[in-house]
């Protein structure tokens, strides 16, 4: 057993560098500078800035950045409907991005090092069997980071339209969150801040539990109740009946 454990930390070690990446990056001055930049051409509504945005944000993913920077962006720029609006359509097409970096890594050695594993195996089982129900409430459920999700769902047999409907389905509800908390802001230096204490003013952090207090609670009943979905549609997949296998130990 602690031979198997070793190996799948082994097999591991590049997860943990790209989650650690998208930190790093944003340390570097130049990032900052470049975030902050756009940001401000796209709060006085320059049409390049927009575009630049969405293809930063199919590069953000693939890197892993943080969706809520990136989603409050939109809502900095341009309001917590309208930056919705751009966010949400962005971070589909970013998925889209990841997902198929993941398609490419499955066929690499690398890739094919955790996909032959009895768990991966039974994953790829459960999304044969019901994907986009599965792949949505994923989304609904924080399980992990949404473009780790989507780089690891990119590895299994869910169709690509399955994962855009689980994108526009599954991260409406935080994507509302992350626009209004962003349209907040007074600048966009306030949503790269490191120092949490900075990242909104007094004022608006009342303003934010004032009209957050109600969408967070449903946001994480929602949550409670993907998590125990999804644990039963992985238990009702892994039956004989369903043609699935026993979880490995």
């Amino acid at each position: 057993m602690g031979g198997d454990r070793l190996r799948t930390l082994a097999r591991a070690w590049p997860v943990g560098v790209m989650l650690i990446a998208p930190w790093v990056a944003l340390q570097a001055p130049f990032v900052r500078h470049a975030i902050v930049d756009l940001a401000d051409r796209m709060h006085r509504g320059e049409a390049v800035a927009l575009a630049q945005y969405v293809v930063g944000y199919c590069l953000g993913a693939l890197i892993l950045l943080p969706k809520a920077l990136l989603s409050g962006l939109a809502g900095y720029a341009y309001g917590p409907v309208k930056g919705f609006c751009v966010a949400l359509p962005s971070a589909t097409l970013g998925a889209c991005c990841s997902f198929g970096m993941g398609r490419l890594l499955a066929k690499t050695r690398y890739g094919r090092l955790i996909t032959d594993t009895a768990r991966f195996k039974l994953i790829d089982t459960v999304v044969r069997t019901d994907g986009l129900r599965i792949a949505i409430l994923l989304r609904l459920a924080p399980v992990m980071p949404q473009p780790l999700l989507s780089l690891g769902l990119g590895a299994t047999a869910l169709p690509l339209w399955q994962l855009v409907v689980s994108m526009l389905v599954g991260l409406a509800p935080a994507t509302v969150i992350h626009a209004y908390l962003g349209s907040l802001v007074r600048s966009a230096m306030e949503l790269i801040a490191t120092d949490g204490a900075k990242a909104l003013s007094p004022r608006n952090v009342a303003v934010a539990l004032g009209g957050l207090a109600v969408t967070g609670v449903v946001l994480y009943a929602i949550g409670q109740m993907a998590k125990r979905a999804l644990a039963k549609a992985i238990a009702q997949s892994s039956t004989p009946e369903h043609g699935g296998a026993p979880l490995a130990p």
